[in-house]
This record gives structure tokens, sequence and C-alpha cells, in this order.
């Protein structure tokens, strides 16, 4: 019975709404994705140490086919864009094309999926549309996922796939995205001393940037946020840390002394459970007069900007006007809510 009505959750979530007028989808979604996140709970709802590594195995599979399946369906494929994977790579890495592409600027995208899933498969479609909105190829690549590999893995891929890009592409401009755990690795490898190559801009959606939870209690925001369970997103962090403390500055990037920093966006949702994330590092760029936006939205979830709603479109927007901005103010910058700096802190 639990297995039915999960599959009609999914197929309600993933093939009802996004055909429904746009007007009506933000509403419906504020209703399903909570019965999600309580499913997610279920499932994690034993202590830790029963957890089995084939349990951990187990459970990033079937995630992982979720999630593959949830970005297929949430947003279209722009048939504006070429695809191509690229031949001769050590790692996973494709191109996004659109037509008429700018020849002197490229963008690279670091995937989410809490470290333990995300896809081409998965995020295909969104890269597709940052493509052909912002007018640049854009290169994707897979990283090392865990259980079956932990950090630095996913980190040390990161720096080989955009030194291998940036090998490619030359002196060119280049814009990094990433979204949750991919706006983490992204930010990992700019405070790792030991790597160079950075973007001119940086765009991270719903970052996360704190694996510890060790500089501010996320209990406040665990009712708010519909989408995430915060028994997982401790649970994921802890065991991709691996041997290394959570707290560790290119695994949580809060804990990181910046001097240098390229301009930043960050967009996030007040009641998600990653908020602080943000508005902590936020304010770290801000003491050091780092040129950085700082947007934050009302009354959504994690990673809006995946779905079909209208809140949606709008962010993307605003990171397409980021993107082309060429004229940039030093400023903190927020928008569709109060005036906000510091984080929630019981």
């Amino acid at each position: 019975m639990i297995n039915l009505l999960i599959k009609i959750l999914e197929i309600f979530t993933l093939d009802y709404i996004p055909r429904l007028p746009v007007q009506f989808r933000t509403k419906l979604y504020k209703t399903v994705l909570p019965l999600r996140k309580l499913r997610d709970s279920i499932l994690l709802n034993k202590p830790k140490s029963q957890f089995t590594f084939q349990d951990r195995i187990d459970f990033a599979r079937t995630s992982r086919v979720g999630y593959d399946y949830s970005g297929s369906r949430l947003i279209e494929y722009n048939q504006n864009v070429d695809f191509e994977k690229i031949e001769n790579s050590e790692l996973e890495i494709y191109k996004f094309t659109p037509k008429n592409a700018k020849d002197d600027v490229y963008g690279i995208y670091f995937h989410g999926g809490g470290y333990y899933t995300g896809s081409v498969t998965s995020h295909k479609n969104i890269v597709s549309q940052f493509t052909n909105d912002l007018e640049m190829p854009f290169y994707f690549f897979e990283y090392k996922l865990t259980p079956e590999f932990n950090f630095p893995a996913a980190h040390d891929d990161a720096k080989k796939v955009v030194n291998f890009i940036s090998g490619i592409e030359g002196n060119k401009q280049s814009i990094w995205m990433g979204e949750s755990a991919g706006g983490g690795l992204a930010t990992g490898i700019l405070v790792d001393d030991t790597f160079t190559i950075s973007p001119d801009k940086l765009v991270l959606m719903s970052p996360w940037l704190d694996l510890s939870d060790k500089k501010r209690d996320r209990k406040y925001l665990r009712n708010k946020e519909i989408l995430l369970a915060i028994d997982g997103v401790h649970w994921v962090g802890e065991h991709y840390s691996g041997d290394y403390e959570p707290n560790n500055p290119i695994l949580s990037p809060v804990f990181a002394d910046i001097d240098n920093f390229p301009h930043t966006l960050i967009q996030v949702c007040s009641s998600e459970l990653l908020y602080n994330d943000a508005i902590e590092f936020s304010n770290k760029l801000k003491n050091k007069k780092i040129e950085h936006e700082l947007q934050i939205s009302d009354d959504l979830w994690h990673a809006w900007q995946f779905f079909p709603i209208q809140e949606a479109y709008d962010a993307r927007k605003k990171i397409v006007s980021f993107v082309k901005d060429n004229s940039y103010s030093c400023l903190l910058y927020t928008s569709d809510a109060a005036d906000e700096e510091d984080s929630v802190d019981l």
C-alpha cells in the first residue's frame, strides 16, 4: 500500500501538476512536497548506527533513479540547444551549445543532489534552459558520488574537470553555477589554496555550504522546509565527509578564510533548511567587501528554481540578468524579503 501511495504521489508531482496553469502550481507543490518529505523521513527513521553500507548503497541507488526521473519531467529540454559528450576526457563531461552562441564566454555547471545523487539525466533539461537564456556554451560533468566515494573524491573530480575545460577554452570569461551540494562543490574549490582557477562570476542556488551544522542550529527551520528532511541532511553530510571533519573549510566554506572571490550571486529561500548557509557566507563576503548579491525569496522551498512555477521563472531571469550585467556595483542586495543579514540562531 505504501509503495502504491508513493507511486501515485510521484505521478501527481511530476506528471500532473506541470500540466496545470502556472498560477495553480506553487500552491499544489506546497501541499504535495511535505508528503514527499515525510516519506524520506520514514525511510531514515532508525538510528544511524543501524544503517549498513549496503543500506546506504540501496538508498542512494533508489534516490538516483527518482532524482533522474524528476529532473527529466519537471522542466522541458530546450530544443534550441545542441548537446554532446566530450571525448577523450577522464570524467563524464558534456557540452551544451545554444544557437548563435557567444564565443568569448562559457559556463560550467556543478550539479547538486546531496553528493549521493545527480547526473546529466537529472540536470540536462535545466542546464539547457540556462544555456539558451544566457546564449553561451555550458559544460556539465558527473563527479564521483557517496557512499561509493567520499570526500575528497568529488572535490578532486571538480578540479580535474575545471582544469580540463580551461585547457579547451583558454582565457575566455567563465561563469560557474551550482545548486545545493553543487554550490558547495564549486565554492569548495574556490577556497582551496592549492587550486588557482576561478570564474569571473559565480551563481549559487540554495547552496549547501555547511555540512557540519556546528556554526548555526538548523532546528528552527526544520518545520519550515517542505522538501528536505533535516535528519537526511545531517546523515548525508557526515557520511560524505568520510575521514575528514565536516567543518573542514573545503567541505563547509562558511568556515573558510576568504580574501579573494569572484562576483557572486546567492539565491536562497528564507524558509529552507539551508537558509543559514547562504546568510553566513554572504556575511563573510560582505565583511571582506567582496562584490556579491544576496536574493532572498519567501515561502518557497529548497532549490525551487528547478520547479515549473512562476517563482522559479522569476529567479532564473534574475540569474540571467546578473550574468549578463557588465556594470557591477558593490552591494549586498536582498530581494523578495525583508532586509535580513543575520542568521537564525536559537
